[in-house]
């Protein structure tokens, strides 16, 4: 790559994620969800908003399909709840998840927890 340009956008996936129990009991709806949350990292903050419709959207399925593969990405450890959205402010607002496979914080030293790596059925 030139000096001075920046490496397109991507979303990575490693192998060692892709063979964990956790990532091969995701149904195809969680699969593709987690590869939009992950398209939404941008490498900086670890706070991904995302309602129920904007994962209806993004997939391309209803309200039950998008509510089960949040709930799968939840359970195995993918994907962890910061701050619940509600109604309860003068302004709607979206739930914000974390990665797991990223820190929670930009500090030094950070690590990620990657909590689906411990999951087990």
């Amino acid at each position: 790559m030139p000096k001075g340009r920046r490496a397109e956008a991507h979303v990575r996936l490693y192998r060692h994620e892709l063979e964990s129990p956790a990532y091969r009991s995701l149904g195809p709806a969680s699969r593709a969800l987690l590869v939009e949350f992950r398209a939404l990292f941008d490498g900086g903050s670890n706070r991904i908003h995302m309602s129920i419709r904007e994962a209806m959207s993004r997939l391309g399925v209803g309200r039950k399909l998008a509510e089960q593969a949040l709930a799968e990405l939840l359970d195995r450890g993918f994907i962890c709840i910061i701050e619940k959205g509600g109604f309860n402010r003068k302004t709607r607002h979206a739930t914000v998840y974390a990665l797991t496979n990223e820190p929670l914080d930009n500090r030094d030293g950070a690590t990620a927890t990657k909590d689906f790596m411990r999951w087990r059925a």
